[in-house]
């Protein structure tokens, strides 16, 4: 197991390596996870000596879910047939039996009813922790695991056909700078501040994840090549003329943008390359965009 956690390690710094990215915990922690998680031994490993917090598991969430369905339907099963007990109940004479099953049945069905609003609490709980499944907690953009599930059921409903998608990368320009000079904290504030400004100059209709430390994806849905440029050139715009203030510092960060459209038959693979081809081209200029079709 140690020899097999030490080949993983020297594969996230090679990972790291390959798209430009220093090993800072942050950066390695999410690389080092995603390796461990890949090759199936996270269940095997101690959540303390890997500074995890234990993930809330989607089987769980969804064995729970079932299981309050099924409480439910018991329920309104108990419901329904107390309130046929009352009808036949209504019909006999033995005023004394009567009370007593009425009374019984009455609150019977007063406790089914609270157990209902309670049941109400537990499915918007479930809800709650299932979309948090999906959420990057520092931005609040959706995560990684939101984007193949998003992106994957988009794919595999058009791939008989070219759909009117369109998918961007966006990289923040020199973002190890900002972090030497002003220190991650604040990093953090222009990554929170970037994902707020994108989410206001886009539509209901598309989507933003983050895809790794400094790196987002934007899902143009129902967009064709130049509804999706109109609106990187705005992000674009809005970003290089946007000074950000934390405390007393002023920061001014910058954008590159890869943007391509969807083929026929694309797969979350190649639609991707091709958008990360066209940001390798932004990068060389930065504070730019390009595309590639």
């Amino acid at each position: 197991m140690e020899e097999l956690i030490k080949q993983i390690a020297k594969k996230s710094i090679e990972e790291l390596e390959k798209v430009h990215k220093s090993p800072y915990p942050l950066y390695y922690k999410e690389v080092f996870d995603a390796l461990v998680r890949e090759a199936g031994i996270l269940e095997q490993l101690n959540p303390k000596l890997l500074c995890l917090k234990p993930d809330l598991n989607e089987e769980l969430i969804e064995k729970t879910r079932s299981a309050v369905e099924n409480v439910q339907k018991t329920s309104s099963s108990i419901k329904s047939s107390s309130e046929d007990i009352l009808e036949i109940i209504n019909k006999v004479d033995a005023e004394e039996l009567k009370k007593t099953v009425a009374d019984f049945s009455s609150t019977l069905i007063k406790n089914v009813n609270e157990m209902g609003k309670r049941i109400s609490e537990l499915e918007n709980e479930l809800d709650k922790a299932y979309k948090d499944l999906l959420i990057d907690p520092l931005t609040k953009a959706y995560n990684r695991k939101a984007l193949e599930k998003k992106l994957g059921e988009i794919l595999e409903k058009g791939k008989e056909r070219q759909l009117d998608l369109c998918v961007a990368i966006v990289d923040m320009d020199d973002f190890k700078k900002i972090n030497d000079t002003f220190g991650h904290l604040v990093g953090d504030f222009v990554l929170i501040k970037l994902v707020q400004m994108i989410k206001k100059l886009i539509r209901a209709s598309d989507s933003i994840f983050r895809y790794g430390g400094d790196e987002f994806i934007i899902v143009f849905n129902r967009s064709n090549i130049d509804m999706a440029s109109k609106s990187v050139e705005r992000i674009l715009n809005k970003i290089r003329k946007t000074k950000l203030k934390y405390k007393d510092y002023i920061i001014v960060a910058t954008i590159s943008i890869g943007l391509t459209q969807h083929h026929k038959g694309d797969t979350m693979e190649t639609i991707l390359k091709r958008a990360d081809d066209a940001l390798y081209k932004a990068k060389k200029e930065k504070n730019s965009y390009e595309v590639v079709l």
